[in-house]
């Protein structure tokens, strides 16, 4: 089967994002299909009034970030720190073609018998209001291509909770998701929600992160050069740019206590007065592997921490970020663990992890996974 798959992909500091990419794509491949990822880039497809656009521009807090991020992409693209176009062209088979706008997914449609969403947060709008995301709303509801092409979500993600969207978002989805052959969602809350767009029979799937064995992890970084390792034993920390409370000095603090040193890597343009190591996705999953704990606030570094048995700790996020905790309660029941959010006694490392029985529900995940029906 050719398979073409909508994602997100084109971060240069993103680790979860290309590695989730990534890790679909190889299952499918593995499995014999002609799997490749489509790549649409959504940031242009947004349709914000002129009124939106000065507000964003006028807010001194937005506009502070704003030029912060570009600084920061700005040096990080000219010192070419972490390689992520490296890795895209390497190890991604990618459509010829790039996607910036929806129209052009319609006008010229990518060829395959199978279009699969999925995984990440496609399905997050991230505040913009539906008459204003509708470009993107096609998109990753594959409202494009003929309509003998197959349509499929794999743990697509709304990052929400079921009371957080609005009815306009419900009425769009409804309509469009019943295009679709088969449904399947990265949290538990989105079963809830496909129920109130009158999807009865999603299913719950693990990230396809999850679908890979750790060996195979390894081997990304196994014929790499890892320059920046230390043989002091480490903290790894990795934070996105989600916004959380806990103070960033007191895991320094608890470090320093623990005679540790920090391997600090942030993504989403996270910046801060800290000391940061730029990895590349490689170097990202050696420091993982090797560490003695691990700190993030990171969906897909905590999984990569169970997948490498390491001692971790979850940064609850907070505000308006504060609905993707959803992602993480998911995982505490998937692997039946009790939740490992970090508080500021940092007393979340005195319980022990069974080792034995994530072991297991791992190899439960991986039995029991429907693709190879579903894609018949």
């Amino acid at each position: 089967m050719k398979i073409g798959i909508m994602t997100f992909w084109w971060s240069e500091d993103n680790y979860g994002q290309l590695l989730q990419c990534y890790a679909l794509q190889k299952y499918l491949r593995d499995m014999g299909h002609d799997a490749y990822l489509i790549r649409y880039d959504r940031r242009r497809d947004f349709k914000l009034s002129v009124g939106r656009k000065i507000l964003k521009a006028s807010n001194p807090v937005k506009l502070y970030n704003f030029f912060k991020r570009k600084i920061i992409d700005r040096k990080e693209r000219r010192d070419n720190l972490r390689d992520f176009e490296e890795f895209r062209n390497k190890h991604i088979k990618q459509s010829e073609r790039k996607y910036y706008y929806y129209k052009e997914l319609v006008e010229s449609p990518p060829v395959a018998d199978i279009y699969i969403v999925g995984s990440d947060q496609v399905w997050n709008l991230y505040g913009v209001p539906v008459n204003k995301a509708m470009n993107i709303i096609n998109a990753y509801l594959l409202n494009f291509g003929n309509t003998a092409i197959k349509r499929i979500s794999y743990a697509a993600s709304f990052g929400k909770e079921k009371g957080e969207l609005d009815n306009d978002f419900i009425n769009i989805f409804t309509l469009l998701l019943k295009n679709f052959n088969y449904v399947s969602v990265r949290e538990r809350a989105g079963l809830d929600i496909c129920k109130q767009c009158g999807i009865d029979g999603a299913e719950w799937v693990p990230d396809p992160t999850i679908l890979l064995d750790a060996d195979m992890y390894r081997s990304l970084y196994r014929d790499e050069e890892i320059i920046k390792k230390t043989d002091k034993p480490y903290c790894f920390l990795y934070l996105v740019g989600n916004e959380f409370n806990l103070s960033i000095g007191a895991i320094y603090d608890w470090a320093r206590r623990k005679r540790m040193e920090i391997v600090y890597v942030t993504g989403n343009s996270r910046g801060d007065k800290h000391e940061k190591t730029y990895a590349t996705i490689p170097e990202w999953i050696y420091f993982l592997e090797h560490a003695e704990y691990v700190i993030t606030n990171s969906y897909h570094c905590t999984i990569f921490s169970l997948l490498f048995r390491k001692e971790f700790a979850i940064v609850p996020l907070s505000g308006k970020s504060a609905g993707m905790n959803s992602r993480f309660d998911t995982i505490f029941q998937l692997f039946g663990i009790e939740n490992r959010y970090i508080s500021v006694d940092f007393s979340v490392f005195d319980r022990a992890i069974d080792w034995q029985m994530i072991s297991n529900a791992l190899q439960n995940i991986k039995s029991s996974c429907k693709f190879n029906t579903i894609l018949q």
